[in-house]
């Protein structure tokens, strides 16, 4: 069998245009006949991509190729967050997001739970400042306007939105700002914030 191997970078482009680092649920067929000429791979690891890599990987955004570049960080968050489950019904629930610190803080009836690092919006694409609310959750969103190297909807998973097309999700945090505008969280954090923030709790957005 004929092997296709990507370049470093494209592979690079692969992963960190997906998004987060944790592995996702299907994608509907439904989904998935709209990003790949209403085919759906039965093995998308096996498929033959496009024998154009790098003409594919010019295609991606900015922002996604400078954080190609970038050095790997670890995701692992240590030590882990709280069980959501095991602590007690609060009247208030607020998320802070500071991005001059790159780190956020969640507070449960004005006393601070837990906080951890974030990556927000690249200079180009800035993260809106200000005191929103919680309008939507999702638990397995895809992106409506970006895609990762394979053309399909980017993941955003334990997706929280808090204004427009603005939420904080689970996703890859380098030790910089490196979003298209979105809010990541590590994989540990985003599920514990996603476990207890609920639609109307208050978000607010510190440059």
């Amino acid at each position: 069998m004929q092997r296709f191997v990507l370049p470093p970078l494209v592979l690079a482009l692969a992963l960190l245009t997906g998004c987060a680092h944790q592995s996702y649920p299907e994608l509907p067929a439904d989904v998935a006949a709209q990003h790949t000429d209403g085919r759906v791979p039965a093995d998308p690891a096996a498929q033959v991509i496009d024998q154009n890599a790098t003409a594919l990987a010019a295609n991606v955004s900015s922002v996604a190729e400078r954080e190609a570049q970038l050095a790997p960080v670890p995701q692992e968050v240590v030590p882990p967050p709280p069980d959501p489950a095991a602590l007690p019904a609060a009247d208030a629930r607020r998320l802070e997001i500071l991005l001059g610190d790159r780190r956020f803080e969640y507070y449960e009836d004005d006393r601070l739970v837990w906080s951890g690092k974030i990556s927000a919006g690249a200079p180009e694409h800035p993260t809106p400042a200000g005191e929103f609310r919680v309008t939507a959750k999702n638990i397995n969103k895809r992106s409506g306007s970006y895609t990762n190297y394979f053309n399909w909807p980017t993941p955003m998973p334990y997706a929280i939105q808090f204004k427009g097309p603005y939420w904080v999700h689970e996703g890859y945090v380098p030790n910089e700002h490196a979003s298209h505008g979105c809010v990541r969280l590590r994989h540990d954090d985003a599920r514990f914030v996603y476990a207890r923030m609920q639609v109307g709790d208050s978000v607010k957005v510190v440059r």
